[in-house]
């Protein structure tokens, strides 16, 4: 049951229309319910945010460092300014570059004046910006425009400069599994479409929204079952980068909280639907311990009339 408390003011200043969008998931109109609900998913938004920032790290640094040593600078341009690409037709019937193709170069473009700005911030007018820094103002935007099919060509006759298919295993220590024919074209494109799937769902973080709004999840279930899903699809990217990394992310507890966060137990917690534990002696307390381990889940007790949480130790590297 809800504990009792006076939820008007956190309904005030939240608003009640923000909080009727949690209505119909957790099948409920109990303020203390809808405010826990909009404080999981505040809890869910903070947990995304280190594990998505660590993929677009190593995404941009995995491209960064091939590119470095196996895409030739043209005049004194860094390797990201001398990528070919293939044309297409306009409209014209001139050679032109593709959409995806010109929204790289002006991603490129920006995070070279960002880059100037910074230095220019700190006193260095004269000095232009180092690839590092350049590649350091990219967002996540810029490496999924990379992955367009006009930057990959198969025929390793002409393929001099361009990044795709032959720095697709100096990227990725693993590639995603496909059974279509021409496979590193198709694996290119699974990669792109991955990163999009990514991009758009870090964007619905940064709006202060429900993390499920634009999917179709009318349970709490589904909710929890589509974050997982999200999870996995951010942990797989990482994988494909490199296994070793990604199992470095699950022993720094990075992944282990958010999936802690992302089970059925937990969200109803916040919603003060939980299991009191009577911890009477030093047995039924470490029970309570392996039992919160072993489960990733937060567990409430009473010791007499004092209560308390127990947190689940999920780090590998201090167990």
């Amino acid at each position: 049951m809800p504990f009792e408390y006076n939820y008007s003011e956190a309904k005030r200043l939240i608003s009640s229309a923000r909080l009727s969008s949690y209505k119909k998931i957790i099948n409920s109109d109990n303020d203390a319910e809808l405010l826990g609900a909009y404080s999981w998913n505040m809890a869910v938004v903070g947990a995304f945010y280190p594990l998505i920032q660590i993929v677009e790290v190593a995404l941009r640094n995995a491209i960064n460092n091939a590119g470095k040593e196996h895409i030739t600078e043209v005049e004194g341009k860094h390797w990201i300014e001398s990528i070919k690409c293939t044309s297409i037709i306009n409209e014209s019937g001139d050679n032109a570059n593709a959409e995806q193709v010109l929204k790289f170069k002006q991603k490129i473009k920006n995070a070279k004046k960002e880059a100037k700005k910074t230095l220019v911030a700190k006193g260095d007018t004269d000095k232009s910006p180092t690839l590092d820094q350049i590649i350091s103002q990219t967002d996540l935007a810029t490496w999924e425009y990379l992955f367009d099919k006009h930057f990959y060509e198969g025929n390793n006759d002409i393929n001099e400069n361009f990044l795709w298919p032959k720095n697709l295993l100096k990227v990725f220590k693993k590639l995603p599994r496909t059974n279509e024919k021409n496979p590193s074209f198709h694996q290119r494109d699974i990669i792109r479409r991955r990163i999009e799937e990514i991009r758009l769902f870090r964007n619905r973080l940064s709006h202060n929204e429900p993390v499920w709004r634009t999917n179709s999840a009318g349970s709490k279930e589904a909710v929890v079952t589509q974050l997982y899903e999200m999870v996995e699809n951010i942990m797989d990217l990482l994988f494909w980068i490199s296994p070793t990394f990604s199992n470095y992310v699950k022993d720094i507890g990075v992944y282990t909280r958010i999936t802690q966060l992302l089970h059925l137990a937990e969200l109803n917690r916040y919603l003060h639907i939980f299991t009191l534990h009577d911890i009477s002696d030093i047995d039924s307390l470490i029970a309570l311990v392996k039992e919160s381990n072993s489960s990733n889940l937060k567990c409430h007790f009473k010791v007499g009339e004092n209560h308390g949480l127990l947190t689940p130790n999920s780090n590998k590297l201090f167990q």
